[in-house]
């Protein structure tokens, strides 16, 4: 079985980078940071990780693709579509789901309950961008 995932990577002028908090109740990785986004639902990614954005922060954005990340689990084949957005006023940001969300800075990251296999994707970003 293969999953495509959409997430984007949102970033702010001061090379912050947007994560959204999981609720406890998430079937996946409660409670830990993530970057927004999930699984497509269609086969146009653009329309999807829009889509997606709007549902869990609110707003509309313009991300990029960057590149994809294939990952097995157990028997899933997962394809993450990595996207990249900017993004330095969150107060317009609506959560729609999770339990709360944050700029975090590289330092930052370092000492966070990040999601694994967010945590492998970003740092296949700070090695390529």
């Amino acid at each position: 079985m293969e999953e495509k995932i959409v997430i984007c990577i949102i970033e702010n002028n001061k090379k912050e980078l947007l994560l959204q908090k999981k609720t406890w109740d998430y079937p996946f990785y409660p409670g830990m940071w993530c970057f927004s986004g999930g699984k497509a639902e269609s086969e146009d990614l653009n329309k999807e990780i829009k889509r997606e954005l709007k549902e869990e922060i609110g707003i509309k954005l313009k991300p990029k693709f960057l590149f994809n990340q294939k990952i097995i689990l157990a028997n899933h084949r997962l394809i993450f579509y990595v996207f990249f957005a900017k993004l330095n006023d969150i107060s317009k940001v609506k959560i729609g789901e999770g339990a709360g969300i944050a700029f975090f800075g590289k330092e930052e990251l370092k000492n966070l309950n990040f999601n694994p296999i967010n945590k492998k994707i970003l740092n296949r970003y700070f090695k390529e961008f």
